[in-house]
């Protein structure tokens, strides 16, 4: 399926009087008659810039019946007849799109990265390839939010489930669908749940080269307590938090997606005054990469002193001023 912009022509005007010989111009449908429809489809295809295979598949997408409109303007056994007129692409999306069995394959739009479809003219399921897949959540993009726009018996009912659909798609869909999207079923997003409120750090996982080496440096210089756990995971506490350590290649699942020693950055707070934090440093040779100097934390102003531990890890030790009125 390669047929290129330029190389592909179908005769717009054939194909419009070929359905109104089917009789797309008297069938009813939302917003007039199914021609009427079909012709929306095709228009709000060509807005998004859609492939002009796909926008003739929009154009003729009802042709065999969808599984939300069963009146058919052809026999599927005159498949050969539409591919015909609209070449052989359009045609397999425009089957693609009708034979759709919905209540088995939009729950797993979005979720799966390749859904199955089932085919509810054959019962049989397969996957389609990247491009088919996309075209056919455009076509569906297209078709529903025109239904919706010119009926809102039905914008009220499947609104909600629609907006989910195309949001939870949205990778899948052309930054215009998208927009014609958000545009006109914004107002049936659902209500965010009530967000999540972080309170705090538990624990950060550091990868390194050698942990009993990492858990020497920790405590020696940074005063922080050697911990064991679990089977025998070794761990560096400090307050209220931890940091738990990983030996590189033997990292625990689940893990980042990128383990590697030295790509860490962390903010540790100390109470220690900056003076005595030198101090410390120089008595056990750790170069100081750079301070005392002005940073802001999390809670305001504060001054840093940055080194870096066995692995290269960048650590900022950091003391905030004492509040006012505080002992000195």
């Amino acid at each position: 399926m390669t047929t290129s912009r330029n190389e592909y022509a179908p005769n717009r005007a054939r194909i419009e009087g070929f359905l109104r010989e089917r009789g797309a111009d008297r069938i009813p449908h939302p917003g007039g008659t199914l021609l009427e429809h079909l012709l929306r489809v095709a228009r709000l295809l060509a807005e998004w810039g859609a492939d002009p295979v796909v926008q003739v598949a929009g154009l003729c997408h009802a042709a065999y019946g969808t599984d939300g409109f069963d009146r058919a303007l052809l026999e599927l056994t005159e498949r050969r007849a539409l591919a015909e007129l609209i070449g052989d692409r359009a045609e397999s999306l425009v089957y693609l799109y009708a034979s759709c069995d919905r209540a088995t394959v939009y729950p797993r739009l979005g979720r799966d990265p390749s859904p199955v479809f089932r085919d509810r003219f054959t019962g049989r399921e397969h996957t389609p390839a990247d491009p088919e897949l996309r075209a056919v959540l455009e076509l569906t993009a297209a078709n529903e939010i025109d239904v919706l726009t010119h009926n809102e018996d039905l914008a009220a009912r499947h609104g909600t489930a629609l907006y989910r659909l195309l949001a939870r798609s949205r990778g899948l869909l052309s930054a215009g669908a998208w927009a014609a999207c958000a545009r006109g079923l914004g107002r049936y997003a659902p209500e965010p749940a009530p967000g999540i409120r972080i309170t705090g750090l538990d624990h950060l996982v550091l990868t390194v080269a050698d942990i009993e080496r990492t858990v020497g440096f920790y405590q020696r210089v940074l005063g922080m307590r050697p911990v064991t756990f679990g089977d025998g995971r070794r761990a560096l506490a400090f307050g209220t938090s931890k940091i738990n350590l990983h030996q590189a290649g033997r990292e625990l699942l689940p893990r980042a997606a990128r383990p590697t020693p030295g790509s860490a950055d962390l903010c540790l707070v100390t109470d220690t005054p900056q003076a005595q934090v030198l101090e410390q440093l120089a008595a056990y040779g750790v170069a100081v990469e750079e301070g005392p100097v002005p940073r802001t934390g999390a809670l305001g102003p504060f001054t840093s002193t940055y080194l870096r531990d066995p692995d290269g890890n960048l650590i900022e030790i950091s003391t905030y001023p004492a509040p006012p009125g505080a002992a000195g």
